[in-house]
């Protein structure tokens, strides 16, 4: 999680002293935008955020390079304009999120207007046997919602958080995801925590279409790039793995879609292909639901190797 969301780190390594002044003046900005947010409807709040931390956030000459450099991924075939606009939407999207995770707990004490079902046939079967699971999702949509799956089901899904470096941001942050309704479980065990809660019968849930520099080179979008082989690990040792999205509908609703289950497409093959095999089937569904709502993927952080080749615009 971010060390600091209001100052430049390079600023804040310079004056150590300022550390934790800057931590209280923050968590103040966030406990007076979850007041206001609380205080006025759900579509009003997301509305408000999302231009306003849109706005903000395109300012950000740094971040706007690395999301131009993977919509030029996703859309090689789009001009240069119409990828500007997508990138001007995915910042909003930043806004969305928070007002999201903001009224998570308003969102579900009235899931009958906001939030609609759909699960696959498969995957309604295991989840009414109440079997430990891996959910596995990407930053598509509203994605933060997926675990809302858990309560609608009565499945145990922990809920598997980074802590946050400043204390009374991370008290925040925990007690807005308590209304996932699971057993918070802090994430620096690393593949461990994830084994030992599918092992006491709890379900698991993640993102996982961020770039991790240890993982396997798997292709993304025709390009292989360092992605985490975890869900697939896991489901090698017996564990359903679900991919599941939140898919935002007109009228400010959603739907939580939970797709078949995936499975090695060679049950024969040496066990590190079956690997390979499963992530990439993973990533290809990821890729699915970013190449259907390229506008909604929060893709804040370089996701290809820097020495990849990046598509051009038909501009150029």
């Amino acid at each position: 999680m971010a060390k600091n969301y209001l100052l430049p780190k390079g600023l804040v390594n310079r004056f150590n002293w300022v550390q934790t002044p800057i931590w209280l003046v923050e968590a103040a900005a966030f406990y007076m935008l979850l007041g206001f947010a609380k205080a006025l409807p759900f579509p009003v709040v997301a509305t408000i955020f999302g231009r306003f931390l849109g706005s903000f956030g395109y300012r950000n000459a740094q971040k706007r390079r690395v999301v131009r450099r993977n919509v030029s991924v996703v859309l090689p075939q789009t001009r240069e304009r119409e990828r500007e606009t997508v990138v001007r939407r995915i910042f909003r999207v930043t806004g969305l999120a928070a007002a999201e995770l903001f009224l998570l707990g308003r969102i579900w004490r009235r899931r009958a207007h906001y939030l609609e079902f759909s699960i696959h046939p498969e995957a309604q079967d295991i989840i009414a046997r109440k079997e430990a699971i891996i959910f596995a999702t990407a930053h598509v949509g509203a994605w933060q919602l997926c675990n809302l799956i858990g309560r609608e089901h009565e499945l145990a899904i922990s809920v598997i958080y980074t802590q946050e470096a400043n204390p009374w941001l991370h008290r925040f942050f925990l007690a807005r995801r308590r209304a996932f309704g699971g057993p918070m479980v802090p994430s620096a065990g690393g593949a461990r925590t994830f084994l030992r809660e599918l092992a006491a019968g709890n379900s698991v849930g993640a993102a996982f279409d961020t770039r991790i520099d240890q993982g396997e080179m798997v292709p993304f979008f025709d390009i292989p790039t360092p992605t985490s082989t975890l869900p697939a690990m896991l489901a090698m040792r017996g564990y359903t793995l679900l991919p599941i999205r939140t898919v935002r509908l007109p009228n400010w609703r959603f739907l939580i879609e939970v797709e078949a289950p995936l499975s090695p497409r060679n049950p024969q093959a040496p066990r590190a292909e079956q690997i390979i095999d499963l992530t990439h089937q993973l990533n290809q569904r990821f890729e699915a639901w970013i190449s259907e709502y390229p506008d909604q993927w929060l893709c804040m952080k370089r996701r290809w190797p820097k020495a990849a080749v990046v598509p051009q615009s038909p501009d150029v």
